[in-house]
């Protein structure tokens, strides 16, 4: 093999290999998380959902979606967690590439969670990150840069 296909080959291995897009047929959509945040599995169960290291999971709830301006109670059951303990610290309105989103940031005990609710016709999904106070902070920006990628298949 000479030099310039062994360096082309090389290229393009790496490239496949070190690719961290998922895209997923039981949650119909494609999304890159953060570096650090690899897929670890994923449910194809009801609701379906992908969880990745990091505290990071996507969650596809089937059903008429919630509106964006919901209380974050229903927001908590909606994503089928338990309300028991969570503060909520805010609740905003936005828009992503993949459409209009609802975003919460909670507290229970010693952790914090984001969450983003993305009404579909048919669903809602929910990109939810917890972790600790201490460690929150870190992968707050790097998830939510991550939310760029989102893309539904359906």
């Amino acid at each position: 093999m000479n030099r310039s296909a062994l360096t082309l080959w090389l290229f393009v291995s790496c490239a496949v290999a070190c690719s961290r897009q998922v895209e997923s047929s039981a949650l119909a959509l494609r999304y890159e998380p953060p570096s650090g945040m690899r897929l670890l599995s994923e449910d194809a169960g009801v609701p379906a959902e992908a969880r990745f290291e990091g505290g990071l999971r996507v969650r596809s709830v089937p059903g008429a979606p919630l509106r964006l301006d919901a209380p974050p109670a229903e927001v908590l059951q909606a994503a089928g967690l338990q309300e028991d303990g969570y503060q909520s610290l805010t609740a905003t309105q936005g828009t992503l590439s993949a459409g209009p989103v609802a975003r919460h940031e909670f507290r229970r005990g010693p952790s914090r969670m984001l969450l983003y609710m993305v009404p579909r016709e048919d669903r809602c999904v929910f990109v939810i990150y917890a972790a600790s106070e201490q460690d929150y902070g870190r992968g707050l920006a790097r998830v939510e840069r991550s939310l760029s990628t989102l893309a539904f298949t359906r």
